[in-house]
């Protein structure tokens, strides 16, 4: 249920629900108090948007839940306009698997909703004594989930799905509760009602693109990972993700996979890990179109039907590491910077084997050049980053310290190699690698195809093992320096001018 804050004593018995001052009442406590056509019995749950009570309506004598708004007549314009899209979106869904409403209305200021009692626990209750059978899980899902696309279908995305949102009733039957989020989609928006850059959710169960993910847009593919977040939860005991901190958590959504449910409990059917597993799909593209499809598929386990979703096979799960890609915000203005890095490093090392070849003494083959290219590279540095070359987030600083690790490495290398009398020469083969170890942390940390630059580094090197003393190694190891950061560049700068 939605959060609530605390309340203040009514004045009017005939008006007893209350704003932030009075200290709370335990829950389950009585009050027995009037507030108009309603006589609260006790508070069922509370948060930081709203209170829910037990309440009796006196007219037709029934017991419903009454949930109104925590500041009632304090509270803002932001406040009411979302209850009033709450009870919108409510209002038009008559379903055997949703809580129903049954009035909305406003007593001396102070907004209400009256809505279905539900006596038994929530999900998130069932929880604790344990993770659940997975056919009596997939059971509770497939009916959310018809629930769900009942829902779509009028238009409405509700947006914090989570166990504790749903409640199963006195014959177990599951019913889909708070709708505080909902999203009408014949909306064009509803950014009015919420601070800027505020992420609506609770970040264990809500999608990337809900948790702000670039280009992502909310549709009934987010109600679809949300429903498999749940899933998750119900079959593992926890949710798919989950961090010490809220920010922490929105990262691990953005940026990491959840564990495989069977690691976690060997008990799960591969097939509903499968099902699981396509809901939590950081594409929404990946997932069940709708929340229907995922029902069905959640049938076919139930009865023994093969299902539509299949297992990522060790190709595709290539692929996507391949395409897979993070801080590219960060990064986008860096596109031209990479690009000229890459043709200074290629002329540098190109000269030097030019050089080596034309006969010239080896001390000037090989630090005429290199003096060059680093002067470039931080006159390029220095106003590609605005005349501020130092890193500023968390990302820069651990490209900064990827390459400086690796400058410092080359610089020993070059050292140890003159020490043991080797020509300068012999220093691009273990340079190769460790150049190939650099783009492999890149490939993990930013974007995935670095691990193919780091493989073709790593062949690199065993070529120019293969021939020390060739004055053409520099050559070989500028122009796949070149390539690697023209590569790099290009996909920053095609971004930049995405985001521009």
């Amino acid at each position: 249920m939605p959060d609530v804050a605390e309340q203040v004593p009514p004045t009017n018995p005939e008006s007893t629900l209350h704003t932030a001052t009075q200290p709370a009442c335990p829950e389950g406590a009585s009050l027995a108090r009037r507030f108009g056509d309603y006589e609260l019995i006790h508070e069922i749950a509370r948060g930081g948007m709203g209170v829910v009570w037990k309440a009796r309506q006196l007219s037709l004598d029934r017991v419903v839940a009454l949930k109104s708004i925590l500041a009632g007549p304090l509270a803002g314009e932001a406040e009411v306009q979302r209850f009033r899209l709450e009870a919108r979106a409510v209002a038009v869904l008559q379903h055997p698997n949703i809580v129903a409403v049954y009035e909305v209305g406003s007593v001396e200021g102070q907004h209400y909703l009256s809505m279905e009692y539900v006596p038994n626990a929530s999900l998130a209750e069932r929880l604790r004594e344990g993770v659940l059978p997975g056919r009596l899980a997939a059971h509770y899902v497939h009916d959310v989930a018809l629930a769900l696309h009942y829902a779509h279908e009028k238009g409405v995305l509700h947006r914090d799905l989570k166990p504790a949102n749903i409640l199963l009733d006195e014959h177990d039957r599951p019913k889909l509760a708070d709708f505080g989020l909902a999203k009408i989609l014949t909306q064009k928006r509803d950014a009015d009602l919420t601070g800027t850059g505020d992420v609506l959710g609770t970040p264990s169960y809500m999608a990337p693109e809900q948790a702000g993910a670039e280009n992502g847009v909310i549709g009934p593919a987010t109600d679809v990972y949300g429903l498999g977040a749940v899933l998750y939860e119900l079959l593992t005991g926890r949710p798919p993700f989950k961090a010490e901190s809220s920010m922490e958590t929105v990262l691990q959504v953005l940026n990491q996979d959840p564990v495989p449910p069977r690691l976690l409990n060997p008990h799960v059917d591969p097939d509903l890990e499968t099902i699981c597993l396509k809901c939590l799909e950081k594409e929404p593209g990946r997932r069940y179109a709708t929340a229907r499809d995922l029902a069905q598929d959640l049938e076919n386990y139930a009865s023994g039907e093969p299902i539509s979703a299949r297992g990522v096979n060790i190709l595709e799960r290539l692929t996507r590491a391949l395409a897979a890609s993070q801080y590219d915000k960060e990064f986008r203005s860096w596109g031209v910077g990479l690009i000229l890095f890459g043709v200074i490093i290629f002329l540098g090392h190109a000269s030097v084997s030019i050089l080596l070849a034309m006969g010239e003494p080896t001390s000037l083959a090989f630090w005429v050049p290199r003096i060059t290219q680093f002067a470039l590279l931080g006159l390029v540095l220095w106003f590609v980053r605005s005349k501020s070359p130092w890193p500023t987030s968390k990302a820069e600083r651990l490209l900064w310290a990827t390459w400086l690790g690796y400058l410092l490495g080359y610089f020993c290398m070059s050292l140890v190699i003159a020490q043991l009398g080797h020509p300068h020469g012999h220093v691009f083969a273990p340079a190769a690698v460790l150049t190939g170890l650099a783009f492999f942390v890149m490939g993990c940390h930013l974007w995935g195809f670095c691990y193919v630059l780091g493989v073709a580094w790593m062949g690199l090197a065993v070529l120019l093992a293969s021939q020390p003393e060739s004055n053409w190694s520099p050559f070989w190891f500028g122009t796949l320096w070149g390539l690697s950061l023209l590569a790099v560049g290009i996909r920053y700068y095609r971004l930049g001018q995405q985001g521009a």
